[in-house]
């Protein structure tokens, strides 16, 4: 993969006569994420590493970009089974005041990093930091949707296909906004006709409410919403579930410090994708934040989570710091 990345240096010295503009990104992420759970269906464990994120992009014609560049992540303490990941980032981009049109192995953090965690798990901006298919968005003064489709699996002999589709927007009235984020997970099977399998649909849609107080106190924001989730997971030939929940959030922001709460009330959902809290039919997330470092190219960030299930009080202490930092080498 490292070999991708200098062709592209390489390619952009050539040929930098012929492009409008060339410049250059260099993001890094360092994390530490410890979680102390012992909640079913919850996994303890500490994360705890740091990715580094140099790209190139080449504009050969007004608002059309190709960028090129790697993804290098390690976590702590590395040996035989902890081994340095390398993913490309390799990317087509159409730009505009309300369009972003992307395709191919496109950086996941900026553009879903709004997603809720019943939809998304924080776990994928570790794990797998690229959308690896297409993402499209619309938006004007008060309004965005996005659609995505990320492919995570081609099916082989033995790996079974798997992709999912998924939407995430918002209209603002006001105050007042309105909100949608969904995933539909399709799990097919292997090209082997001779094992017993059965196709998994999974989906998830949150629909809410919220109002925007944030210029009316003295708080620096201050956010409210409530609304519905709807899941459904079958496996076909074998079951079929459905349900419902409420859900809503609250936020709250001054200076560097912040609160954060989100309560679930309903079915328990199967979520292969989401945050597996969300695997029973009550849950309460209280987040206690302070950000260090704040400004356009550094954003340090602690957080302490109390995550609050039937008969079980579990714990997470996280810190993230991202700084990103870029120019341009062809004017």
């Amino acid at each position: 993969m490292l070999r991708v990345f200098f062709l592209f240096i390489l390619l952009g010295f050539i040929n930098n006569s012929r492009a409008q503009q060339i410049g250059y990104g260099i993001d890094f992420f360092g994390y530490a994420d410890n979680r102390e759970y012992q909640a079913p269906y919850t996994v303890p464990k500490t994360l705890f590493g740091a990715t580094l994120s140099p790209h190139l992009y080449f504009q050969l014609e007004e608002n059309h970009r190709v960028y090129g560049g790697v993804h290098v992540n390690q976590e702590f303490g590395a040996h035989g089974d902890n081994k340095m990941r390398v993913k490309p980032i390799a990317y087509y981009n159409y730009a505009t005041e309300h369009i972003d049109f992307a395709i191919g192995f496109i950086p996941r953090y900026e553009r879903l990093k709004d997603v809720p965690k019943m939809v998304l798990a924080d776990t994928l901006m570790y794990d797998r930091p690229n959308v690896e298919g297409m993402y499209f968005q619309y938006r004007n003064s008060n309004f965005k949707q996005a659609v995505y489709i990320d492919w995570l699996s081609k099916q082989s002999y033995t790996k079974r296909e798997q992709f999912v589709a998924g939407i995430s927007g918002k209209y603002s009235m006001g105050n007042f906004y309105v909100s949608n984020d969904g995933l539909l997970y399709h799990n097919a099977l292997t090209s082997n006709d001779s094992l017993d399998e059965h196709i998994q649909d999974n989906a998830i849609l949150m629909l809410k409410l919220g109002v925007d107080l944030s210029a009316k106190t003295f708080l620096d924001s201050l956010t409210i919403d409530a609304g519905a989730a709807f899941g459904y997971d079958r496996l076909r030939s074998e079951y079929d579930n459905k349900g419902t929940g409420f859900i809503s959030n609250i936020h709250l922001g001054y200076k560097r410090f912040f609160i954060a709460n989100t309560l679930y009330l309903g079915d328990a959902l199967n979520l292969p994708n989401g945050d597996s809290f969300y695997h029973r039919d009550r849950y309460d997330r209280l987040d206690f934040g302070w950000m260090p470092f704040k400004s356009d190219k550094i954003e340090g960030k602690f957080i302490a989570s109390f995550h609050f299930s039937p008969g079980q009080i579990d714990n997470q202490q996280q810190f993230t710091l991202r700084y990103k930092f870029g120019g341009k080498i062809k004017d």
